[in-house]
């Protein structure tokens, strides 16, 4: 049986922008006693923050307490529909956070629940969500590791088609690749054609970390994260204004949630490289903007 919690009164309540800095923890939050949910780490005391609706009542409360100081919550429309949820119930849920004081970031596709490379069946199964999401939350993100599962330019397509919708109220849009890309443009165009393309559309990017790229060194994987602030600083063809005023975002999305979810790192060591993506150093005025992954 699906659990979730209605919040009355929120339906009618005025959507509340976000921040351009992100305070989440999607997979590094302990809570003990909680039960083992289908999907889950082998560790079930850990929370991986889009498996939110597969919690009693009871465990959800647990949960959004130990969220308190990690407002940036993000869920994953696909997940919770391959778990059950329709879209009203997925809507209530965002709802019921916002309730709480938390921000839904929304995932809108995924390479386990949509159509491989398929423009207009992966819209299919975005469509009936957009009118519980749209001047609700405010943040959502294309998809899963994009990259993945789909080419450049259906890709490109999606942003094309769900980006102006939630600009309009001011939702801010981001995309999200496989570990360590920055970009996801055609054969033969630079990372940097990517993000031209994107002025006006994408707040930004919810980068995953690619633990190979720095064997689990610190300094190595800030140079990493150094090297896209310099590109969203204007260095290599980038722009530098997103089109809405400011530099395109950075936020260090997924850092060490694969490690966590295995069982081979803890949460003060998650938090401490979390601490680590927030200190890189700036490249003029662009820094991390937050981190979802330990604080």
């Amino acid at each position: 049986m699906n659990r979730i919690v209605l919040f009355s009164g929120r339906m009618s309540a005025p959507f509340v922008p976000a921040p351009r800095v992100y305070t989440g923890n999607m997979c590094g939050v302990r809570v003990a006693g909680l039960p083992p949910v289908t999907g889950g780490a082998a560790d079930p005391s850990l929370v991986l923050s889009w498996f939110y609706d597969r919690y009693p009542a009871v465990n959800q409360a647990q949960i959004r307490t130990a969220w308190q100081p990690c407002p940036d919550v993000l869920l994953s429309w696909p997940d919770s529909r391959g778990w059950g949820l329709t879209a009203a119930e997925f809507g209530m849920e965002c709802q019921a956070l916002i309730g709480y004081g938390f921000r839904p970031c929304v995932m809108l596709s995924s390479k386990d629940y949509d159509p491989t490379d398929d423009f207009a069946g992966i819209m299919a199964n975005i469509q009936p969500v957009l009118p519980y999401l749209v001047n609700v939350v405010p943040r959502v993100c294309i998809g899963w590791e994009l990259s993945l599962w789909m080419s450049p330019e259906t890709c490109q397509r999606l942003i094309d088609a769900l980006a102006p919708t939630f600009n309009a109220y001011g939702c801010k849009v981001y995309v999200h690749f496989q570990p360590g890309y920055f970009a996801y443009q055609p054969n033969g165009q630079t990372t940097s054609y990517f993000w031209q393309q994107n002025v006006g559309k994408l707040t930004g990017i919810l980068r995953q970390r690619n633990p190979d790229d720095d064997n689990g060194d610190m300094g190595a994987y800030q140079a990493r994260v150094k090297d896209c602030l310099d590109r969203f600083a204007g260095g290599y063809g980038f722009p530098s204004d997103s089109g809405f005023g400011h530099p395109f975002d950075d936020i260090e999305l997924e850092i060490t949630a694969s490690e966590q979810f295995n069982g081979s790192m803890d949460e003060s060591t998650g938090n401490a490289w979390g601490r680590a993506a927030l200190e890189t150093p700036p490249s003029g005025n662009v820094r991390v903007m937050g981190s979802g992954n330990g604080q």
